[in-house]
């Protein structure tokens, strides 16, 4: 920030660049905690596709406390109505059902994208945060006594910086020293949001909305190598699905079994989000008993409305600060989750509530130290979250469902009451001070 951009001088000025989930909660939780923020981001206006994710009850402990609960209101009015999750196998035989513990009325949403990261932009801009869209951000820079950007030719100044551009972060480079790519999984991921109206005349779609005006369903059936995922969401306006598949699971594709080959496998997906013709995402349940269900959901779906992606992964980075602590990654750019783990949007809040008061309680002068430990408040629950989701992943492609234990079965469940009870703010205000003393003494 430029000096006429500075405003008290005990505020600690932040810039943030990158606005989802992770960045917009960075840039309202450090505002709400007193800090002088200014955001990044290189897109020219917020955008984002309109599929579904899931904001749990750890989520809610940060979103409950903004605007007087009037952001969680608005939240919980956009909410997918939904109590359970039936689950089957390919053949349309009812394995489970799972409560949506955490994500019930009251507790959590599962919501449509677009129309959360627009309730959170609404509310950051009633704050009189300064969002810039259409930024380009070219380097980073630190030195012993503040931090930056070169945005657009421009030089600017602050005493941190807050990077969540994203699981394809080009900060990240700059921040660890290393470049660090994301790896591919060997599975990618149809998926697609439409509005209920698309199937109003499909007669062999009515078991998804028929007699079910005024609620939501979400239904996951898994076979082996491919799972397919579909509902409705806003009391049955809207029609959503997903087919995660393994880039082999078609027939011309299933002899690849070696993971240099599937490094190779471009003409399946790419990493980047990209439009993507559905009779692809077909072709992944032609053998399904049950195909002729989830066909007509498929088949209807609108131009320019199926998108395709691979199922990115990472390893945990050695750290996820700069060599002087000036800067630190957040949210997918340091700690990717897979899509079947449902807590991508919750840590990534969880992220920018910890860092705001993580700074806060540091001071201005002591930045290094509140972003440091941010780090560690943050770094081991995030671990042991991708991890599950992971071997989640695995059990998923299995499709066991006669396995010896439970821990075979495959299940979309992540909701241990470790991951959903976690309040983040009382955390960081409990145990800023013990770490912090900690990483002094580790010091000396």
């Amino acid at each position: 920030m430029t000096k006429t951009e500075k405003d008290r001088p005990e505020q600690v000025d932040i810039i943030i660049v990158g606005l989802g989930i992770a960045g917009l909660t960075a840039a309202i939780e450090c505002h709400r905690n007193g800090h002088n923020v200014i955001a990044f981001d290189r897109t020219p206006s917020l955008l984002h596709v309109g599929d579904i994710f899931s904001i749990g009850s750890n989520a809610v402990s940060v979103i409950r406390h903004w605007e007087d609960g009037a952001v969680s209101s608005s939240l919980n009015e956009a909410r997918c109505a939904i109590d359970e999750i039936q689950i089957f196998d390919q053949t349309g035989k009812l394995q489970d059902v799972n409560n949506m513990e955490g994500y019930r009325d009251g507790e959590g949403y599962v919501v449509n994208r677009a129309e959360a990261i627009g309730i959170f932009f609404e509310y950051a801009q009633r704050l009189g945060v300064d969002l810039r869209f259409g930024a380009n951000v070219t380097d980073y820079w630190e030195d012993e006594h503040n931090a930056g950007i070169f945005v657009d030719g421009m030089r600017i100044e602050a005493d941190c910086v807050i990077a969540t551009d994203g699981i394809h972060s080009k900060a990240r480079e700059a921040i660890c020293g290393t470049a660090v790519t994301p790896k591919k999984t060997g599975s990618a991921i149809y998926r697609s949001g439409y509005s209920a109206e698309e199937l109003s005349q499909t007669h062999a779609a009515e078991w998804l909305t028929k007699g079910k005006e005024g609620k939501d369903q979400l239904y996951h059936f898994i076979g082996k190598d491919v799972t397919f995922l579909v509902g409705t969401g806003r009391r049955g306006k809207d029609v959503y699905w997903g087919c995660m598949h393994k880039v082999y699971s078609h027939p011309g594709l299933r002899h690849i079994r070696d993971t240099k080959s599937l490094q190779s496998l471009h003409d399946v997906s790419e990493a980047w989000l990209q439009v993507s013709d559905v009779t692809r995402a077909l072709k992944h349940i032609t053998s399904w008993e049950v195909k002729h269900r989830l066909e007509p959901i498929i088949t209807s779906t609108p131009q320019g409305k199926c998108f395709d992606h691979l199922v990115l992964t990472m390893d945990p980075l050695p750290s996820w600060l700069s060599k002087k602590n000036r800067m630190i990654l957040l949210g997918d750019a340091a700690h990717p989750f897979l899509p079947n783990t449902g807590q991508g949007a919750n840590q990534c809040i969880e992220d920018g509530a910890t860092v705001a008061i993580c700074l806060k309680l540091a001071g201005k002068s002591g930045v290094t130290t509140g972003l440091r430990v941010a780090e560690r408040l943050r770094y081991q629950r995030v671990a042991k979250i991708q991890e599950l989701g992971h071997k989640m992943l695995e059990t998923l492609q299995n499709a066991k469902w006669e396995g010896e234990n439970a821990e075979e079965t495959p299940t979309m469940v992540t909701r241990p009451a470790w991951i959903c009870s976690h309040d983040c703010q009382q955390h960081a205000n409990a145990e800023f001070h013990k770490v912090a003393s900690m990483l002094d003494d580790s010091k000396n």
